[in-house]
C-alpha cells in the first residue's frame, strides 16, 4: 500500500510540474517588492522615460490593476516591431529599489494591449496584455474612464 501511494504521489507531482507552464510561455518580471506607485506619462522618446507625469496611482486598487496586467502579459514568440508606444509607465517600489520603466501601447476597448521594457538595451521583446486588463487600464488612464 505504501509503495502504491509513493508511485501515485510521484505520478501526480510529475503531472503537475508538466502542466505548470506551456513551453515558451513567459511573462514580464517585476521585483519581489511592494509596488507603491504607478506613474503614467505620454511617450516622447525611446532613449528615456518622460518625466512629466500625466497620472499617478498610489491607491492599492489602481496599483494592482497595472501590477496584474504587467505580471500576466505574455511574451510574443517573435520580436514584433511596433509603432511608437502611447505611454511610459514607471513602476515605483516602496523600498529604495530602482524604478521599472515600461512602454505601453494601449489597445482599444475589448482589444489587447502591448508592453515592452522601457529601454531597447533591456531587449525588444513585446508582451501582450489581455483585453480584460486593457479595459481596466483604459478606465484609469483615459479621461472618459475616470
Amino acid at each position: 500500500m505504501k509503495r502504491l501511494l509513493t508511485i501515485m504521489l510521484l505520478y501526480m507531482t510529475a503531472l503537475l510540474v508538466g502542466c505548470a507552464k506551456e513551453s515558451g510561455w513567459e511573462t514580464m518580471q517585476l521585483l519581489d517588492e511592494k509596488v507603491a506607485e504607478i506613474r503614467i506619462s505620454t511617450f516622447e522618446t525611446w532613449d528615456e522615460m518622460n518625466g512629466d507625469t500625466l497620472l499617478s496611482f498610489k491607491d492599492a486598487k489602481a496599483v494592482s490593476v497595472f501590477e496584474e496586467a504587467i505580471r500576466t502579459a505574455r511574451k510574443q514568440p517573435n520580436d514584433a516591431k511596433r509603432t511608437d508606444p502611447d505611454y511610459d509607465v514607471m513602476v515605483v517600489y516602496a523600498q529604495q529599489s530602482p524604478i521599472h520603466a515600461i512602454k505601453l501601447w494601449l489597445g482599444e476597448e475589448g482589444q489587447e494591449s502591448v508592453f515592452s521594457y522601457g529601454f531597447k538595451d533591456w531587449g525588444e521583446d513585446v508582451y501582450v496584455v489581455s483585453a480584460k486588463h486593457t479595459d481596466r487600464m483604459r478606465e484609469l488612464i483615459l479621461p472618459e474612464g475616470r
